[in-house]
C-alpha cells in the first residue's frame, strides 16, 4: 500500500508538473516580483528621477552652435501606423466669423507618429512599474497612477548611435538584433563618450528609407532594433529613454518565439525607462550629429499612457 501511495503521489506530481508547463505563460521575460521602483513606493517618473539640475547644466553646455533640429515626423492621415491606428484632423469654423476662424479637431490613437511610450504602455502578466497591479489603475477614463503627466519633459544628453553605419549597410534588415556589442561598437565608431546616467540614446538602423522607397508595408511588416540585452545594457547605465527610427523601436520579429514585446518590458515595466517612437534619425546621421542636447516635452495628458512629441536637437 504504502509503494502505491508513493507511486500514485509521484504521478500527480509529474502530472501536476506537466500541466504547469503547459500552461506557463512564454509572453512574459520579466518577473512581476522584479517589479519595484528604487526611488520609492509612490514613484512615478521611472528613470526620469536620474535627470538632476547637474546633468541638465552637463547637456546644456553642448549647445555651442545654436543650431536647432527637430526630430518629429509630420503627422497627417499618411503617417504610418499599425492595424487599425490612423491620424485624423478636421478643421472647423465658427459661424458668424467671416471665415476668420479655424478650430482643430484632433481624432487618432497617440502611439501614431512621433510619441513617447510611458510606464503604463506596456505591462507584465497584469502588472506594471512599480508593481501595480492593471486592475487598480485602469480606467477606461484615464489611468489613476503612472500617467504620462508625471513624466514631465526630458531635458539631457542626447546620444545617436548609427548601427547601420557600423554594420556598412544603409539600412538594417528587417528583425535585426542590435546588441551591445554594436552599441559599443558605434560609440568607439563615433568618438563618444560612455553612457552616463540620464543620457537618452536614440538608434539610426535605417529602417526608414523603406518610406522613402515608398513601401510602408514592408516598413509596418518588421523593423531592426535593440534587443534584450542591448535594453538590459542602456538601463544598468541609467539611460532615461531609448528611442529609434521606427514604430515600436525593438527588434521584431521578436528574438523569440512567444515572447511580447521584450525590450518593451524590460525598459518599461522593469526598469522605467521610456521609449520615443518613430524618430527621425536620418536628420541626425545626414547632419554629422552624434552628442547633442536633446528636449522633448511629453503632453500632460493626464491619465494617458502615452504621448506625442516633438523631440529637439540642439549643438
Amino acid at each position: 500500500m504504502k509503494k502505491f501511495l508513493i507511486t500514485s503521489a509521484a504521478l500527480l506530481a509529474l502530472a501536476s508538473g506537466a500541466s504547469h508547463a503547459q500552461s506557463e505563460d512564454r509572453r512574459w521575460v520579466v518577473e512581476t516580483e522584479t517589479l519595484t521602483s528604487p526611488y520609492g513606493a509612490e514613484d512615478q517618473r521611472g528613470a526620469l528621477n536620474l535627470q538632476t539640475e547637474k546633468t541638465v547644466r552637463a547637456a546644456l553646455s553642448l549647445a555651442k552652435k545654436g543650431e536647432v533640429l527637430s526630430l518629429a515626423i509630420p503627422l497627417s492621415r499618411e503617417t504610418p501606423a499599425y492595424g487599425w491606428r490612423r491620424f485624423e484632423v478636421t478643421v472647423a469654423q465658427n459661424e458668424g466669423t467671416g471665415h476668420s476662424n479655424n478650430e482643430d479637431i484632433v481624432s487618432a490613437p497617440i502611439n501614431t507618429g512621433t510619441q513617447i511610450d510611458g510606464l503604463a504602455h506596456m505591462g507584465v502578466n497584469g502588472h506594471f512599474y512599480g508593481g501595480r497591479q492593471g486592475a487598480d489603475i485602469q480606467k477606461v477614463s484615464g489611468l489613476t497612477e503612472l500617467g504620462i503627466e508625471h513624466a514631465g519633459p526630458i531635458v539631457t544628453r542626447g546620444l545617436v548611435l548609427d548601427i547601420a553605419a557600423v554594420k556598412g549597410v544603409d539600412r538594417l534588415k528587417i528583425g535585426y538584433v542590435i546588441t551591445p556589442g554594436d552599441i559599443e561598437a558605434a560609440m568607439a565608431r563615433q568618438a563618444l563618450e560612455a553612457i552616463r546616467p540620464g543620457d537618452v540614446v536614440i538608434f539610426h538602423t535605417g529602417h526608414r528609407r523603406l518610406l522613402e522607397e515608398g513601401d510602408t508595408a514592408a516598413f509596418l511588416s518588421g523593423q531592426p532594433g535593440p534587443g534584450l540585452e542591448a535594453a538590459t545594457y542602456l538601463a544598468d547605465r541609467g539611460v532615461v529613454a531609448v528611442g529609434g527610427d521606427s514604430g515600436s523601436v525593438e527588434a521584431m520579429p521578436f528574438e523569440q518565439d512567444g515572447v511580447l514585446f521584450p525590450v518593451h518590458q524590460t525598459l518599461l515595466t522593469k526598469h522605467g525607462v521610456y521609449i520615443l517612437e518613430n524618430i527621425a534619425t536620418e536628420r541626425l546621421i545626414e547632419g554629422g550629429w552624434s552628442e547633442f542636447l536633446f528636449m522633448a516635452a511629453p503632453l500632460p495628458i493626464v491619465g494617458a499612457s502615452s504621448s506625442w512629441i516633438n523631440p529637439v536637437a540642439i549643438r
